[in-house]
């Protein structure tokens, strides 16, 4: 057998086995974990409650317009300003002057 030959033999041998070799492996299910479960399963035994047991929020029974009053403060300190930090700034500033030079493309 001339060397071209066995050359084209052991390719066309390597390319037989290469789906098993970059695929998966022969025989190789792809399981979600879950075996056969029906699709109504819903793991009923693994959700347990206990007789009388509530599912609190840890509002307790507060009513709907409750505000917390409480604990709101209800004094302020003298020259105290709730201030947002932006000072006396009118709703159309935009900091022009921070922004760098506009550059605009031109085709």
């Amino acid at each position: 057998m001339s060397t071209r030959k066995v050359l084209t033999l052991i390719s066309a041998v390597g390319m037989l086995f290469s789906p098993v070799a970059f695929g998966g492996v022969f025989g190789e299910k792809l399981d979600s974990g879950l075996g056969d479960l029906p699709s109504s399963y819903a793991a009923a035994e693994y959700q347990n409650r206990v007789a009388g047991e509530k599912l609190d929020s840890g509002l307790g029974d507060l009513s709907a317009d409750y505000t917390a009053m409480e604990f709101q403060r209800t004094y302020r300190v003298a020259g105290e300003s709730l201030d947002s930090g932006l000072g006396d700034l009118s709703p159309s500033y935009t900091a022009a002057e921070f922004q760098g030079k506009q550059i605009v493309a031109i085709r």
